[in-house]
Protein backbone atom coordinates (compact mmCIF):
# COMPACT_ATOMS: atom_id res chain seq x y z
CA UNK A 1 0.00 0.00 0.00
CA UNK A 2 2.85 2.34 0.86
CA UNK A 3 4.57 1.76 -2.50
CA UNK A 4 1.31 2.28 -4.43
CA UNK A 5 0.87 5.76 -2.86
CA UNK A 6 4.43 6.76 -3.78
CA UNK A 7 3.89 5.67 -7.39
CA UNK A 8 0.64 7.68 -7.58
CA UNK A 9 2.35 10.86 -6.31
CA UNK A 10 5.12 10.43 -8.88
CA UNK A 11 2.61 10.10 -11.72
CA UNK A 12 0.74 13.23 -10.61
CA UNK A 13 3.99 15.24 -10.32
CA UNK A 14 5.20 14.36 -13.82
CA UNK A 15 1.73 15.04 -15.27
CA UNK A 16 1.64 18.52 -13.73
CA UNK A 17 5.10 19.33 -15.08
CA UNK A 18 4.05 18.23 -18.55
CA UNK A 19 0.93 20.42 -18.49
CA UNK A 20 2.99 23.50 -17.49
CA UNK A 21 5.38 22.91 -20.37
CA UNK A 22 2.61 22.53 -22.92
CA UNK A 23 0.88 25.68 -21.72
CA UNK A 24 4.13 27.66 -21.95
CA UNK A 25 4.85 26.32 -25.44
CA UNK A 26 1.33 27.18 -26.68
CA UNK A 27 1.58 30.79 -25.44
CA UNK A 28 4.89 31.33 -27.28
CA UNK A 29 3.52 29.81 -30.49
CA UNK A 30 0.35 31.91 -30.32
CA UNK A 31 2.43 35.07 -29.91
CA UNK A 32 4.26 34.34 -33.15
CA UNK A 33 1.05 33.53 -35.00
CA UNK A 34 -0.56 36.88 -33.98
CA UNK A 35 2.07 38.97 -35.80
CA UNK A 36 0.04 40.55 -38.65
CA UNK A 37 1.01 39.72 -42.20
CA UNK A 38 1.16 42.66 -44.62
CA UNK A 39 2.05 43.38 -48.21
CA UNK A 40 4.13 46.32 -49.36
CA UNK A 41 4.39 48.34 -52.56
CA UNK A 42 7.54 49.95 -53.91
CA UNK A 43 7.36 53.70 -54.52
CA UNK A 44 9.78 56.16 -56.08
CA UNK A 45 9.91 59.77 -57.21
CA UNK A 46 8.44 60.47 -60.65
CA UNK A 47 7.58 63.44 -62.85
CA UNK A 48 5.11 61.55 -65.03
CA UNK A 49 2.35 64.03 -66.02
CA UNK A 50 -0.81 63.72 -63.95
CA UNK A 51 -3.75 64.23 -66.31
CA UNK A 52 -6.29 66.97 -65.67
CA UNK A 53 -9.71 65.44 -66.32
CA UNK A 54 -12.42 67.72 -67.72
CA UNK A 55 -15.13 67.94 -70.36
CA UNK A 56 -16.11 70.60 -72.86
CA UNK A 57 -18.06 71.45 -75.99
CA UNK A 58 -16.76 71.44 -79.55
CA UNK A 59 -16.92 74.65 -81.59
CA UNK A 60 -15.57 75.76 -84.96
CA UNK A 61 -12.43 77.89 -84.89
CA UNK A 62 -13.93 80.49 -87.25
CA UNK A 63 -17.29 81.06 -85.58
CA UNK A 64 -18.71 84.59 -85.96
CA UNK A 65 -21.65 86.07 -84.08
CA UNK A 66 -23.58 88.76 -85.97
CA UNK A 67 -25.84 91.42 -84.44
CA UNK A 68 -27.51 94.76 -85.20
CA UNK A 69 -25.65 97.85 -83.98
CA UNK A 70 -28.89 99.50 -82.91
CA UNK A 71 -31.93 98.01 -81.29
CA UNK A 72 -35.36 97.79 -82.85
CA UNK A 73 -38.02 95.54 -84.31
CA UNK A 74 -36.80 92.90 -86.76
CA UNK A 75 -38.39 93.48 -90.14
CA UNK A 76 -37.25 90.33 -91.92
CA UNK A 77 -34.86 87.38 -91.46
CA UNK A 78 -33.85 86.04 -94.87
CA UNK A 79 -31.95 82.84 -93.97
CA UNK A 80 -32.50 79.73 -91.88
CA UNK A 81 -30.22 77.55 -89.77
CA UNK A 82 -27.80 75.25 -91.67
CA UNK A 83 -28.22 77.42 -94.80
CA UNK A 84 -25.06 78.33 -96.70
CA UNK A 85 -24.53 82.04 -97.36
CA UNK A 86 -22.19 84.14 -99.51
CA UNK A 87 -20.11 87.11 -98.50
CA UNK A 88 -22.15 90.32 -98.87
CA UNK A 89 -25.51 88.53 -98.72
CA UNK A 90 -28.32 90.27 -96.79
CA UNK A 91 -29.24 88.13 -93.77
CA UNK A 92 -31.66 90.30 -91.79
CA UNK A 93 -33.01 93.85 -91.50
CA UNK A 94 -34.72 96.09 -88.94
CA UNK A 95 -37.73 98.32 -89.41
CA UNK A 96 -36.03 101.63 -90.15
CA UNK A 97 -38.89 104.08 -89.51
CA UNK A 98 -37.15 105.61 -86.51
CA UNK A 99 -33.66 105.57 -88.06
CA UNK A 100 -34.91 107.07 -91.35
CA UNK A 101 -36.55 109.88 -89.39
CA UNK A 102 -33.27 110.58 -87.62
CA UNK A 103 -31.47 110.79 -90.98
CA UNK A 104 -34.11 113.14 -92.37
CA UNK A 105 -33.96 115.30 -89.25
CA UNK A 106 -30.17 115.56 -89.50
CA UNK A 107 -30.40 116.50 -93.19
CA UNK A 108 -32.90 119.26 -92.43
CA UNK A 109 -30.69 120.48 -89.64
CA UNK A 110 -27.79 120.83 -92.08
CA UNK A 111 -29.98 122.72 -94.55
CA UNK A 112 -31.14 125.17 -91.89
CA UNK A 113 -27.65 125.69 -90.49
CA UNK A 114 -26.34 126.32 -94.03
CA UNK A 115 -29.00 129.00 -94.67
CA UNK A 116 -28.42 130.66 -91.32
CA UNK A 117 -24.68 130.73 -91.85
CA UNK A 118 -25.02 132.27 -95.32
CA UNK A 119 -27.33 135.00 -93.98
CA UNK A 120 -25.10 135.84 -91.04
CA UNK A 121 -22.05 136.07 -93.29
CA UNK A 122 -23.84 138.72 -95.41
CA UNK A 123 -24.77 140.57 -92.25
CA UNK A 124 -21.16 140.34 -91.07
CA UNK A 125 -20.00 141.77 -94.40
CA UNK A 126 -22.36 144.74 -93.81
CA UNK A 127 -21.02 145.08 -90.26
CA UNK A 128 -24.43 144.17 -88.84
CA UNK A 129 -23.30 140.87 -87.26
CA UNK A 130 -20.14 140.05 -85.35
CA UNK A 131 -17.44 137.51 -86.06
CA UNK A 132 -18.64 135.58 -83.01
CA UNK A 133 -22.05 135.15 -84.65
CA UNK A 134 -20.41 133.68 -87.74
CA UNK A 135 -18.29 131.28 -85.69
CA UNK A 136 -21.28 130.13 -83.64
CA UNK A 137 -23.32 129.27 -86.73
CA UNK A 138 -20.31 127.54 -88.29
CA UNK A 139 -20.16 125.31 -85.20
CA UNK A 140 -23.90 124.60 -85.48
CA UNK A 141 -23.43 123.50 -89.09
CA UNK A 142 -20.54 121.20 -88.15
CA UNK A 143 -22.65 119.59 -85.38
CA UNK A 144 -25.53 119.05 -87.81
CA UNK A 145 -23.17 117.28 -90.22
CA UNK A 146 -21.93 115.03 -87.40
CA UNK A 147 -25.53 114.14 -86.49
CA UNK A 148 -26.14 113.16 -90.10
CA UNK A 149 -23.04 110.91 -90.14
CA UNK A 150 -24.23 109.14 -86.98
CA UNK A 151 -27.76 108.66 -88.31
CA UNK A 152 -26.53 107.37 -91.67
CA UNK A 153 -24.08 104.99 -89.94
CA UNK A 154 -26.90 103.56 -87.80
CA UNK A 155 -29.06 103.33 -90.89
CA UNK A 156 -26.39 101.28 -92.67
CA UNK A 157 -26.10 98.91 -89.69
CA UNK A 158 -29.83 98.33 -89.46
CA UNK A 159 -29.07 95.41 -91.76
CA UNK A 160 -26.93 92.34 -91.17
CA UNK A 161 -24.67 91.52 -94.11
CA UNK A 162 -22.64 88.29 -94.24
CA UNK A 163 -18.98 89.27 -93.71
CA UNK A 164 -17.74 85.92 -95.06
CA UNK A 165 -19.04 82.99 -97.04
CA UNK A 166 -20.06 80.09 -94.83
CA UNK A 167 -22.97 78.37 -93.09
CA UNK A 168 -25.51 79.56 -90.52
CA UNK A 169 -25.03 77.48 -87.38
CA UNK A 170 -27.66 79.14 -85.19
CA UNK A 171 -30.44 81.70 -85.51
CA UNK A 172 -31.31 83.37 -82.22
CA UNK A 173 -34.23 85.64 -83.26
CA UNK A 174 -37.41 85.70 -85.35
CA UNK A 175 -39.37 88.18 -87.47
CA UNK A 176 -41.17 91.01 -85.60
CA UNK A 177 -39.08 90.39 -82.48
CA UNK A 178 -37.83 93.40 -80.51
CA UNK A 179 -34.09 93.07 -80.10
CA UNK A 180 -31.49 95.14 -78.31
CA UNK A 181 -28.25 96.54 -79.77
CA UNK A 182 -25.42 94.02 -79.92
CA UNK A 183 -27.64 91.00 -79.15
CA UNK A 184 -26.54 88.10 -81.42
CA UNK A 185 -28.97 87.21 -84.20
CA UNK A 186 -26.82 84.67 -86.09
CA UNK A 187 -23.83 82.45 -85.48
CA UNK A 188 -22.05 81.46 -88.68
CA UNK A 189 -18.96 79.45 -89.56
CA UNK A 190 -16.62 80.55 -92.32
CA UNK A 191 -15.87 78.28 -95.27
CA UNK A 192 -12.23 79.20 -94.81
CA UNK A 193 -12.18 77.96 -91.22
CA UNK A 194 -9.86 75.07 -90.49
CA UNK A 195 -10.70 72.53 -87.82
CA UNK A 196 -12.46 72.69 -84.48
CA UNK A 197 -11.58 73.58 -80.93
CA UNK A 198 -12.89 72.51 -77.56
CA UNK A 199 -13.16 74.71 -74.49
CA UNK A 200 -12.84 73.46 -70.92
CA UNK A 201 -12.56 75.07 -67.49
CA UNK A 202 -9.84 74.22 -64.95
CA UNK A 203 -9.25 75.16 -61.32
CA UNK A 204 -6.61 77.65 -60.22
CA UNK A 205 -4.36 74.90 -58.83
CA UNK A 206 -4.28 73.28 -62.29
CA UNK A 207 -4.01 76.32 -64.58
CA UNK A 208 -0.54 77.11 -63.21
CA UNK A 209 0.73 73.76 -64.58
CA UNK A 210 -0.61 74.25 -68.11
CA UNK A 211 1.43 75.73 -70.95
CA UNK A 212 0.62 76.52 -74.57
CA UNK A 213 1.12 73.43 -76.70
CA UNK A 214 0.47 70.91 -73.91
CA UNK A 215 -1.03 67.67 -75.23
CA UNK A 216 -4.52 66.37 -74.51
CA UNK A 217 -6.46 63.24 -75.43
CA UNK A 218 -10.16 63.52 -76.30
CA UNK A 219 -12.98 61.01 -76.63
CA UNK A 220 -16.55 61.51 -77.83
CA UNK A 221 -19.64 59.39 -77.33
CA UNK A 222 -20.30 59.72 -81.06
CA UNK A 223 -16.96 57.98 -81.78
CA UNK A 224 -16.39 55.66 -78.79
CA UNK A 225 -13.52 53.75 -80.39
CA UNK A 226 -11.57 56.77 -81.61
CA UNK A 227 -9.11 58.86 -79.61
CA UNK A 228 -8.50 62.44 -80.75
CA UNK A 229 -5.34 64.44 -80.08
CA UNK A 230 -5.47 68.14 -79.17
CA UNK A 231 -3.10 70.86 -78.00
CA UNK A 232 -3.59 73.85 -75.73
CA UNK A 233 -4.01 76.91 -77.96
CA UNK A 234 -5.31 79.53 -75.49
CA UNK A 235 -5.08 80.03 -71.72
CA UNK A 236 -7.26 82.65 -70.05
CA UNK A 237 -5.55 85.24 -67.87
CA UNK A 238 -8.59 85.58 -65.60
CA UNK A 239 -11.21 83.22 -64.21
CA UNK A 240 -14.77 83.23 -65.48
CA UNK A 241 -16.69 85.25 -62.85
CA UNK A 242 -19.74 83.01 -63.21
CA UNK A 243 -17.99 79.68 -62.66
CA UNK A 244 -14.69 80.58 -60.97
CA UNK A 245 -12.66 78.39 -63.35
CA UNK A 246 -10.11 79.38 -65.99
CA UNK A 247 -11.17 78.81 -69.63
CA UNK A 248 -8.72 76.73 -71.68
CA UNK A 249 -9.05 76.28 -75.45
CA UNK A 250 -7.82 73.09 -77.12
CA UNK A 251 -7.12 72.88 -80.85
CA UNK A 252 -8.24 69.46 -82.15
CA UNK A 253 -6.10 67.64 -84.72
CA UNK A 254 -8.40 66.51 -87.60
CA UNK A 255 -9.00 62.79 -88.10
CA UNK A 256 -9.27 61.59 -91.68
CA UNK A 257 -12.77 60.46 -92.53
CA UNK A 258 -14.28 61.74 -89.25
CA UNK A 259 -16.24 64.99 -89.09
CA UNK A 260 -16.90 66.69 -85.78
CA UNK A 261 -19.89 68.96 -85.25
CA UNK A 262 -20.57 71.98 -83.12
CA UNK A 263 -21.99 70.98 -79.77
CA UNK A 264 -20.31 67.58 -79.42
CA UNK A 265 -19.32 66.98 -75.79
CA UNK A 266 -15.76 65.73 -75.39
CA UNK A 267 -14.10 64.05 -72.41
CA UNK A 268 -10.60 65.45 -71.94
CA UNK A 269 -7.41 64.15 -70.33
CA UNK A 270 -4.95 67.07 -70.41
CA UNK A 271 -1.28 66.31 -69.69
CA UNK A 272 0.62 69.34 -68.35
CA UNK A 273 4.25 69.55 -69.46
CA UNK A 274 5.36 70.97 -66.11
CA UNK A 275 5.17 68.53 -63.20
CA UNK A 276 7.01 68.68 -59.87
CA UNK A 277 8.47 65.38 -58.55
CA UNK A 278 5.99 63.33 -56.53
CA UNK A 279 5.32 59.88 -55.06
CA UNK A 280 2.42 57.82 -56.44
CA UNK A 281 0.80 55.94 -53.54
CA UNK A 282 -1.71 53.06 -54.01
CA UNK A 283 -5.11 53.96 -52.57
CA UNK A 284 -5.22 50.84 -50.34
CA UNK A 285 -2.22 52.22 -48.42
CA UNK A 286 -4.44 54.98 -47.05
CA UNK A 287 -5.65 54.09 -43.54
CA UNK A 288 -7.37 57.29 -42.40
CA UNK A 289 -7.62 60.95 -43.24
CA UNK A 290 -8.71 64.23 -41.69
CA UNK A 291 -8.97 67.69 -43.21
CA UNK A 292 -6.13 67.83 -45.77
CA UNK A 293 -4.01 65.12 -44.13
CA UNK A 294 -3.86 61.34 -44.52
CA UNK A 295 -2.03 58.53 -42.69
CA UNK A 296 -0.04 55.69 -44.25
CA UNK A 297 2.35 53.04 -42.89
CA UNK A 298 5.91 52.38 -43.97
CA UNK A 299 8.40 49.76 -42.78
CA UNK A 300 11.04 50.46 -40.14
CA UNK A 301 12.94 47.18 -40.07
CA UNK A 302 10.23 44.71 -38.95
CA UNK A 303 7.83 47.29 -37.50
CA UNK A 304 5.09 49.47 -39.00
CA UNK A 305 5.67 53.21 -38.82
CA UNK A 306 2.77 55.63 -39.20
CA UNK A 307 3.41 58.74 -41.30
CA UNK A 308 1.10 61.71 -41.87
CA UNK A 309 1.10 63.06 -45.45
CA UNK A 310 -0.82 65.62 -47.49
CA UNK A 311 -2.30 64.25 -50.75
CA UNK A 312 -1.74 66.59 -53.69
CA UNK A 313 -3.86 64.78 -56.26
CA UNK A 314 -6.42 61.97 -55.86
CA UNK A 315 -7.02 59.58 -58.75
CA UNK A 316 -9.24 56.51 -59.10
CA UNK A 317 -6.85 54.04 -57.42
CA UNK A 318 -3.97 56.21 -56.25
CA UNK A 319 -3.05 59.53 -54.72
CA UNK A 320 0.11 61.59 -54.95
CA UNK A 321 2.36 63.03 -52.27
CA UNK A 322 5.05 65.67 -52.72
CA UNK A 323 8.70 64.70 -52.52
CA UNK A 324 9.16 66.50 -49.18
CA UNK A 325 6.54 64.38 -47.38
CA UNK A 326 8.24 61.02 -48.04
CA UNK A 327 11.87 61.91 -48.48
CA UNK A 328 13.92 58.71 -48.86
CA UNK A 329 11.06 56.23 -48.31
CA UNK A 330 10.88 53.43 -50.89
CA UNK A 331 8.04 51.20 -49.60
CA UNK A 332 4.56 51.61 -48.15
CA UNK A 333 2.30 49.00 -46.57
CA UNK A 334 -0.82 48.25 -48.61
CA UNK A 335 -2.74 45.04 -47.73
CA UNK A 336 -3.23 44.81 -43.97
CA UNK A 337 -2.50 48.49 -43.32
CA UNK A 338 -5.98 49.13 -41.94
CA UNK A 339 -5.36 46.80 -38.95
CA UNK A 340 -2.00 48.20 -37.83
CA UNK A 341 -0.86 50.44 -35.04
CA UNK A 342 2.27 52.52 -34.86
CA UNK A 343 5.41 50.52 -33.98
CA UNK A 344 3.52 47.22 -34.30
CA UNK A 345 5.66 44.26 -35.36
CA UNK A 346 4.69 42.93 -38.81
CA UNK A 347 5.80 40.27 -41.24
CA UNK A 348 5.89 40.94 -44.98
CA UNK A 349 4.45 38.36 -47.35
CA UNK A 350 4.46 38.32 -51.12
Amino acid sequence: MKYSFIILLSVLFFTACKEDYVAEETEETTSKINIPAVRVADISLTTEPIPIIASGMVGAKSEIKLAFKTGGVINQIYVRETQRVKKGQLLASLRTTEIDAQVKKAQQGIAKATRDLARIKKMYADSVATLENVEDLTTVLDLAKSDLEIAQFNQAYSKIIAPVSGKVLRKFAENNELIGPGVPVFQIISNGGKGYNLKIGVADKDVTRIKLGDKAKLTFDAFPNTEFIANVSEIAEAADPRTGVFPIELSITPQKGISLRNGFIGKVALFPSQQSPYYKIPMNALVEGYKNKANIYTLNKDKAKKISVQPAYIGNDFFTVSANDLNGITQVITDGAAYLKNEMEVKVVK
